[in-house]
């Protein structure tokens, strides 16, 4: 191949890898010799709604009492994920906060006096966020109280079929042009999961097809929140505590800006007898805000680029967990063969010693009747 060749290769190869990931990956091998929480600070430029934290961390050359908490927590303090006496682990989570990122590390009690940990962090985020919308309004309406509305949370809630509590998400779309939304556009309503009554709950966001009327309570939207929004449910999608949902709208406000509305309201609800709360605009930063992105998705070789990564670096942590599994097993089986072969020599003493004391016993009984 000519080097011409070669070199433009190159070029697009480290281009793609730029694009793709944001920072730099940082690995770190480090020494705890007290039990004073070590952290450490990785910055990340959360600029899509795909945007994925790739960390893996162990210790090196463990014993079985070696153990330490770790903990991820995002610039607004909030904990991404948490590791309780563990030797290492691996995960991929997704985070839409930009900033500094704590990475923390605490010995637990009964650990070697000094263990040396390492850690792997990386970050991957495909495509490009280029208009941001915010709510005019995230409130929740209660059958309860139907004649007063809550602008804090979306709080959601089913009761034996009916809902009793839904949320209500309203956007401006003045000032934007349709032509914002390109063949490589996809636009998505991202919400941020506080609270749920299970495990998992079933969201379901419906549009609400008229003009938000004030003042906003239950009553004032009629049928809508008894029984018309099932008509007019687009998507359904599973929440978990401290995650985020994501809902594409494309189509809905692609059509809303073709037709020149001036607004796109939207109303969540859950499927099923239970609760959820969704982040509104109070009491958090604004990267947990109710937002519709106009995301430029780039690519497809930079997606395939990023899904790659992201299984290699799974790979990688699998296969560290699988080597701590194998050598804590094989310092479990050495551990066993000390003990069975003191435990034999024991044994092998006291027999000796059994004879000799029966041959004293005997032969004192011979000498002693003659």
């Amino acid at each position: 191949m000519p080097r011409a060749h070669l070199l433009l290769l190159l070029a697009v190869g480290v281009a793609l890898h730029a694009l793709v990931t944001p920072v730099t990956a940082s690995r770190f091998t480090f020494k705890m010799p007290s039990r004073q929480e070590e952290c450490f600070l990785e910055e990340v430029d959360a600029r899509s709604s795909s945007n994925k934290l790739l960390f893996r961390f162990g210790i090196l050359e463990p014993n079985y009492y070696d153990l330490i908490d770790v903990t991820i927590k995002a610039p607004s303090w909030k904990v991404v994920e948490s590791w309780n006496r563990t030797q290492g682990d691996h995960v991929t989570a997704p985070v839409r906060e930009t900033g500094l990122y704590h990475l923390c590390f605490r010995k637990r009690a009964g650990a070697s006096k000094e263990i040396t940990v390492y850690y792997s962090f990386d970050f991957i985020s495909t495509g490009s966020v280029h208009v941001t919308l915010y709510p005019n309004l995230a409130a929740t309406l209660d059958k309860v109280t139907p004649d007063s509305t809550m602008y804090t949370t979306m709080m959601l809630g089913t009761v034996e079929g009916a809902p009793h509590k839904i949320g209500i998400v309203d956007y401006s779309l003045n000032g934007i042009s349709p032509g914002v939304v390109r063949g490589n556009t996809r636009v998505q309503l991202l919400l941020s999961v506080e609270f749920v009554s299970k495990p998992k709950v079933e969201v379901s966001i419906a549009r609400y097809p008229n003009r938000i009327e004030y003042p906003l309570s239950w009553d004032s939207m009629g049928n809508y929140v008894k029984y018309e929004y099932r008509q007019r449910v687009f998507d359904t999608a599973i929440a978990e505590l401290g995650t985020h949902v994501a809902f594409d709208v494309t189509e809905l406000v692609t059509e809303a800006l073709k037709n020149k509305k001036p607004t796109i309201t939207f109303s969540l609800h859950v499927n099923e007898d239970a609760e959820a709360t969704i982040s509104g605009m109070s009491y958090t930063t604004p990267d947990y805000y109710p937002k519709i992105v106009f995301e430029d998705m780039g690519l497809d070789l930079m997606r395939e680029v990023a899904f790659f990564k992201e299984r290699v670096f799974t790979l990688r942590g699998d296969i560290t967990y699988i080597k701590q599994k194998e050598r804590a097993s094989r310092n479990a089986a050495e551990s066993a063969n000390s003990r069975v072969k003191w435990l034999s020599m024991l044994t092998n003493v006291v027999l000796v010693s059994i004879a000799l004391a029966q041959v004293m016993y005997i032969r004192t009984m011979l000498e002693s009747s003659y």
